[in-house]
């Protein structure tokens, strides 16, 4: 599937969505901040920030913090909220442990459209209103261990 999103790469979209955490949570965003947030070099940083300015997403000088334009901001916010959504569905609804849970959600944010994940967020919400007993569900349904075991059914 194509992004969406100005056809930004997979890498593009997790710098956008970075910055916007970013400046969300600490008022700002710079550089080594990205570096430490995504595990990457400050000159790899650097190469992005400039690829996102010139797409107009950000405004980037040497040495200061980095702004979203509107459009980034927009756009940033779409793209973080996606995966706030499949973190949680991997993470809270499918118990997978915190760091595959977060690696999948990279994974899968920029292959599913944007109505796809609205739906699953919903299905969560769904799920934590409900009242069933999300958190436990791996109890009780243990089949298959592994791909290709099972009920004869499923085969």
């Amino acid at each position: 599937m194509k992004n969406q999103y100005l056809q930004l790469t997979g890498t593009q979209e997790d710098y956008l969505a970075a910055i916007f955490r970013l400046a969300r949570t600490s008022g700002e965003a710079r550089s080594n901040a990205i570096a430490g947030e995504l595990e990457v070099t400050k000159s790899t940083v650097t190469t992005a920030l400039k690829g996102l300015a010139a797409r107009g997403l950000i405004i980037y000088k040497p040495y200061s913090p980095i702004r979203l334009t509107p459009e980034g901001r927009e756009l940033g916010k779409r793209i973080a909220h996606r995966n706030f959504i499949l973190n949680e569905f991997f993470g809270s609804v499918l118990n997978l442990p915190e760091s595959e849970a977060s690696a999948t959600a990279c994974r899968v944010e920029h292959a599913v459209s944007d109505d796809t994940v609205l739906q699953l967020g919903r299905f969560i919400f769904f799920l934590k209103e409900s009242g069933l007993d999300i958190e436990n569900w791996e109890a009780k349904y243990k089949f298959p261990l592994s791909h290709g075991s099972g009920p004869d059914e499923i085969e």
